[in-house]
């Protein structure tokens, strides 16, 4: 893949994602479900992917019709067991048939158990974790949050882990070197406050170049990772302070705290990708936006058009 402009903002992904050569193809798994089907018929209209459809074809069909969604041309394959629509889905993207895996009515837990099954899944050898991407509410750039959806309390490996995925995502949406806040509550390290002491040692790990691709600094609350006020105030200086690219909460309560005040105090939209396997997995949530929707789709035909190693 040709290197990526630097995306300045989700308007931007979307535009690159229409203009992409060729339409890579989404399989959904449970597609006998009104919101997944709205989701992929508007990602289709605008040209991101191109739908498959696994489960039960009589139920999807009576659902296109209801939607008014043509269904000349659209492939659908007919499995009524929720267990094998998953198993098939997964399939499909294993053998190349497929670029994206998304998730209709199969339950989580199910297709996360096939996606990372050793012998028929996904897996890469890696860790799965979910990537956020979002336009800066208080300046006009794109920003990048993990991990508000998979991840609960992730150990030090674990982070460096998520740290990764997130510096591949980030690169391959033009951020050669993008600039990651591991955050905490405060910037000084303190044994009672475990989040401090992780940023730290991942901070001296990309210190020692394990993260060439990036600049990764921490512990730091989030005001000085995205104010530069902040940062000149308590006088905390280098590449990430006030200008982070990238914030790496330290669990999965407070991402998805600050996930959701962004939604609903911000009003900000968002995409979302789960990476870390061999094709990207889309699992909107039922609140989600039709527009986050529409982006998430838009993030992970661009993500598939470059396997992750």
């Amino acid at each position: 893949m040709p290197r990526q402009k630097k995306i300045r903002s989700l308007k931007d992904l979307l535009e690159i994602a229409k203009k992409m050569p060729g339409q890579k193809v989404l399989a959904l798994a449970g597609a006998a479900q009104e919101e997944g089907l709205k989701s992929v018929r508007e990602a289709s209209r605008h040209k991101l992917i191109k739908p498959l459809l696994v489960g039960e074809k009589k139920e999807i069909l009576r659902i296109c019709r209801k939607l008014k969604i043509p269904t000349r041309g659209l492939e659908i394959v007919d499995e009524p067991d929720p267990k094998q629509m998953t198993a098939k889905a997964v399939e499909l993207c294993r053998e190349g048939r497929a670029d994206i895996l998304m998730k209709g009515t199969v339950g989580t837990a199910e297709i996360l158990r096939a996606i990372l099954d050793r012998d028929t899944g996904l897996g890469r050898g890696g860790l799965l974790s979910n990537i956020t991407l979002f336009d800066s509410p208080i300046e006009k750039r794109l920003m990048f949050m993990t991990d508000p959806a998979v991840n609960i309390n992730p150990d030090i490996s674990r982070k460096v882990d998520m740290l990764r995925n997130a510096i591949w995502v980030a690169n391959r949406l033009g951020f050669t070197r993008p600039k990651v806040a591991v955050l905490a509550a405060i910037e000084k390290i303190n044994k009672d406050m475990p989040a401090t002491v992780d940023a730290a040692m991942i901070a001296k790990m990309a210190e020692a170049g394990q993260f060439p691709d990036a600049d990764v600094a921490g512990p730091y609350a989030l005001d000085i990772a995205v104010s530069k006020e902040a940062a000149r105030m308590k006088k905390i200086k280098g590449p990430v302070a006030g200008k982070a690219d990238v914030l790496m909460c330290p669990e999965i309560n407070s991402a998805n705290v600050l996930y959701k005040a962004l939604v609903y105090f911000a009003g900000t939209e968002m995409a979302n990708a789960l990476v870390g396997v061999k094709a990207p997995l889309v699992m909107s949530s039922r609140s989600d936006s039709a527009l986050t929707k529409l982006y998430t789709m838009a993030l992970s035909a661009i993500l598939a058009e470059t396997k992750q190693e």
